[in-house]
């Protein structure tokens, strides 16, 4: 017996035709469930005189398997760089690091601790106030020098000594030991001044420079002694003992001296 073809037949396998075809192009749009609960509809929906052929059916399963392994492969990749990264900061624990901070400050110091936040390994540095040589051009002459940084807070003068009361001493070879960076500064509620003192030649502690934010952990000196200002620190700032706390990302590591070297 013939069969009068069935409109709502048509529209429904050609329905079913353009789903399938969706379902294949978006395969990484949608996850495992979706795919599910497409093909369950379509199974649903589809015209009983003229269900879906086995080939079909086989096909959709096999493009599900897809879904599911991609997902479940995403999600074991995810897991073991988890892992590897955890493992890389781990080992940088009680190594001495200069990166950037997650609140954009140059830090340099002692990694104390991991955490994991958001999927991705923190390192964490408590950090005392500290002067450097560094590698950078500058204008400090050679010499053995004393830094001090101070600020006003509530009526009174505070400071603190970068060099825990020691000094630093530079050959003043251009690019070497002529420059000087002043790391891990306190917070404070106005600017800070930072001063120099040259311990061969005496004489007082001339400002260097006006650090402007409250914030900013880290100065870099290249000035000449002919560069300071003539103003030099008047009075006895009360000195304090300061620690800042600071959060780094791996990827913000940008040199690494390890544990013992």
């Amino acid at each position: 017996m013939s069969q009068v073809p069935n409109a709502t037949s048509s529209v429904l396998a050609s329905g079913s035709s353009s789903k399938s075809n969706s379902a294949s192009s978006a395969l990484n749009d949608v996850n495992l469930d979706d795919f599910l609960d497409l093909m369950i509809a379509e199974l649903q929906n589809q015209d009983p005189l003229n269900p879906l052929e086995n080939d079909q059916l086989v096909a959709q399963i096999s493009q599900m398997r897809q879904v599911g392994a991609t997902e479940q492969l995403s999600a074991t990749l995810d897991a073991v760089l988890l892992g590897q990264n955890i493992a890389s900061a781990t080992n940088l624990i009680g190594a001495q690091i200069k990166a950037l901070s997650d609140d954009n400050q140059r830090v340099s110091g002692i990694v104390e601790r991991v955490s994991v936040a958001g999927g991705q390994p923190k390192l964490h540095l408590d950090l005392n106030p500290r002067a450097d040589a560094v590698e950078e051009d500058g204008a400090i002459a050679e010499g053995t020098y004393e830094y001090r940084v101070v600020w006003q807070e509530d009526g009174n003068l505070f400071g603190v000594d970068p060099l825990d009361g020691g000094t630093l001493t530079l050959n003043g070879t251009q690019g070497v030991e002529s420059a000087v960076e002043i790391s891990n500064l306190p917070t404070t509620p106005g600017s800070k001044q930072i001063y120099r003192r040259n311990v061969g030649a005496g004489g007082d502690f001339q400002l260097v420079d006006v650090v402007i934010s409250g914030d900013q952990a880290s100065y870099m000196d290249t000035k000449a002694d002919s560069e300071l200002s003539q103003r030099v620190l008047t009075g006895t700032p009360q000195m304090v003992t300061s620690e800042r706390s600071f959060e780094v990302s791996l990827k913000n590591v940008s040199e690494i001296k390890p544990p013992g070297v």
